[in-house]
């Protein structure tokens, strides 16, 4: 069977279970009552922000059901965050469990508690054998990356800072304007009305740093993503000259990100090609390589169905289409 029949037959053997989790709900009392009782309990916990007029919206807004059979059918048809199928959120965080600050105690009280684990009292505590330091995990990554790209690389600069103001841990995407996206400076003929539509323009080194200046680059608490194919190999040479150029060259092993170089992507749907697909395939297993062996926390590819659908395909084709270029 091909892979997309695979997917097909996948798919319909999941909706079926979906029906009969619905009708369980219907006949089953007990069963439906569960299935209200974890609604009923998942609304009240939804934590709530606030709009900058100040009107309050939960993170994660539910249909206003109460029947045992439409809250089945949500629930096992569609997900919460974070559970299968995942059409609501791949991570439950970003709607449910906001990323909070770890409280990470001090050295000295951790030392006390060891200390009198092992025997010791306050009296003879100087005589207990001294512990290591406790090892301190860094708080978790905010589970948001934050997507711009607009005119020119300072403009896009001051919109990363704008939206990173209140974020502990900058992560951040990147969008290109047509010309980047099709390898074409600002400056080629037939091009003026497209510079800086839709993203950012970047043609040279000062460009890339601009982007992202005020930025440290090789921080564990920033990574940046970069939605190019075509051109993927040059723009991501030019990040690295730019982050060597702002922090010296012992910052590329340090360096964070990710870089979308998906042809297949680009031939199937969107079409931003430059090169040819096995000259595309050996830049990228060439950027694999130097990644692999250089930049051991740079991702050198994003494989996107995103779109694959925009297309025009069905969830099904692509889904399929995706994993097949994966």
């Amino acid at each position: 069977m091909s892979k997309l029949g695979q997917v097909v037959e996948a798919v319909e053997k999941y909706n079926r279970f979906v029906l009969d989790q619905v009708k369980r709900a219907r006949a089953d009392e007990k069963f439906g009552r569960e299935l209200i009782n974890r609604w009923n309990d998942t609304k009240e916990k939804t934590p709530v922000t606030h709009t900058p007029t100040g009107l309050p919206l939960p993170r994660l807004a539910l249909p206003e059901i109460d029947e045992p059979g439409e809250i089945a059918r949500y629930l096992f048809g569609e997900g919460l965050p974070g559970e299968f199928p995942f059409l609501n959120g791949a991570y439950r965080e970003m709607y449910l469990e906001p990323v909070r600050e770890i409280e990470l105690s001090s050295y000295g009280k951790d030392g006390d508690k060891n200390d009198v684990a092992a025997g010791g009292s306050p009296a003879n505590r100087s005589k207990v054998r001294p512990t290591r330091p406790p090892l301190r995990s860094r708080p978790p990554e905010e589970p948001t990356r934050l997507f711009s790209g607009l005119m020119l690389a300072e403009d896009t600069n001051e919109r990363f800072h704008y939206l990173t103001q209140h974020q502990r841990t900058h992560r951040l995407s990147t969008a290109f304007d047509g010309p980047t996206l099709y390898g074409i400076d600002s400056d080629a003929d037939g091009v003026s009305g497209k510079i800086g539509e839709g993203g950012v323009a970047i043609d040279t080194v000062e460009d890339m740093v601009r982007l992202y200046d005020g930025f440290d680059l090789g921080s564990p608490n920033f990574s940046a993503s970069m939605t190019i194919s075509g051109p993927a190999p040059i723009i991501m040479a030019m990040y690295i000259a730019a982050a060597k150029r702002r922090f010296g060259s012992k910052v590329v092993p340090k360096l964070r990100g990710t870089i979308q170089a998906d042809i297949f992507k680009e031939v199937q749907a969107q079409n931003e090609t430059i090169f040819p697909i096995e000259a595309s395939l050996r830049f990228l297993t060439d950027m694999v390589e130097f990644t692999t062996r250089e930049m051991p926390r740079w991702y050198p590819i994003s494989i996107s169905g995103y779109h694959i659908g925009e297309a025009g395909s069905t969830p099904v084709q692509q889904a399929a289409y995706t994993l097949s270029n994966g």
